[in-house]
């Protein structure tokens, strides 16, 4: 005799299973696969998510163009995954200059060619850009109105490299179309380098520096499609102090300074975007490395962990990238090393936390079965 839970109490049992298990269990039968990328119980494990119950926080890494995905896990340390764009352009090498996060996708800048990836289910949308944008100048960042309705921003300050005009695009992913957004008011801030940008309920979130070289937080509103600062940084802004910015807990602002003389490490949390920041730990651990060199234009990448606990990378820079070592704080004294890459000889690269999820592209939130009865049709 079949026992048959309620449905019910199936979608809160799978709601609260990791992604990357789920992933598996979409094989199971037609009704689990269905239930499993049903859009209500995606955005249920997504809640989850948010609240810190996430076990499957990952690092993307990129060395020479190409991915890998580090896993972090506290039990078992896996190896890193390589993440490899080949089967769309098998005879040239994709070189991915930039990756952004939200919500389990990932937003991979190119030469000339933006691509937003669902690296857990295999799904890629591909979006055209103009050739005036430079990959070291603009800045990205994905996020949206709704949770159908993802948007990409790209921007460039007026205080950039090349001495070119300040801008601002806006490219909604759905129709692929993109729109220049007049700016109500000038710059009057510029970008920090290495960049510290990321996306939190679908608001991008950026540091920006003044003239007298004030940090503070800036966002963009995708519904007005202006710029916000939000507040100042909790601490003095020090160009040689690395500094990091990151989610708390999936729906809190967290930011990382580190002193480039004592090594300690502090971290703030903003638990509400109108109440003032919160310092969340302090990690004073002597000959604790350095997080990136202040001649680097390599951002730091960290989270905390459900047992609060920091996870960072480290860059070793010496002219090139030689190294990317992924480190966690053990007690009050120690630091833990779980993975290490070696890159030598690598000129640019880059880190960013992720955590995957089902997330639907546009195009693929309905199954295409055309393309499944032509498969039954050539295989029959």
């Amino acid at each position: 005799m079949t026992l048959r839970l309620p449905s019910e109490l199936e979608e809160e049992i799978i709601s609260r299973v990791t992604f990357r298990i789920l992933a598996k269990w979409r094989s199971v039968c037609k009704l689990w696969n269905s239930m499993i990328l049903d859009q209500s119980l995606i955005l249920k494990n997504l809640s989850r998510t948010h609240i810190g119950d996430s076990r499957d926080h990952r690092f993307i890494i990129s060395h020479d163009g190409c991915l890998s995905s580090v896993s972090t896990e506290e039990q078992v340390l896996t190896p890193s995954e390589n993440l490899s764009l080949g089967r769309v352009h098998p005879t040239r090498i994709i070189k991915v200059y930039k990756v952004v996060h939200c919500n389990g996708l990932l937003l991979c800048v190119m030469d000339n060619k933006l691509l937003v990836w669902n690296p857990l289910l295999k799904e890629m949308c591909w979006v055209k850009c103009g050739s005036d944008f430079h990959a070291y100048d603009d800045a990205y960042s994905l996020g949206y109105l709704s949770p159908c309705d993802y948007r990409i921003l790209r921007f460039r300050c007026a205080s950039n490299s090349r001495n070119r005009p300040p801008r601002v695009e806006v490219c909604q992913l759905s129709s692929k179309t993109w729109k220049c957004v007049d700016m109500i008011s000038p710059f009057d801030w510029f970008l920090r380098i290495p960049l510290a940008i990321l996306s939190l309920r679908g608001t991008p979130y950026c540091i920006a520096l003044r003239e007298d070289h004030t940090a503070f937080l800036q966002s963009f509103d995708f519904s007005k499609e202006i710029f916000q600062p939000i507040d100042q940084l909790p601490f003095r802004y020090d160009e040689r102090n690395p500094i990091a910015l990151a989610t708390y807990k999936g729906d809190r602002l967290s930011v990382l300074e580190q002193c480039h003389e004592t090594r300690t490490i502090c971290i703030w949390v903003k638990y509400w975007l109108l109440r003032p920041w919160s310092r969340l730990m302090v990690v004073a651990i002597p000959h604790s490395p350095l997080l990136h060199p202040p001649s680097s234009r390599i951002s730091t990448s960290f989270f905390v962990d459900k047992n609060c606990r920091l996870v960072a990378t480290s860059v070793e820079f010496n002219g090139f990238v030689d190294a990317v070592n992924i480190y966690r704080v053990i007690g009050e004294n120690k630091f833990e090393k779980i993975e290490e890459e070696h890159i030598a000889g690598t000129a640019f690269s880059f880190q960013c936390s992720f955590v995957p999820s089902f997330v639907r592209l546009p195009g693929f939130l309905k199954q295409d079965t055309k393309r499944i009865r032509w498969r039954r049709k050539r295989f029959n």
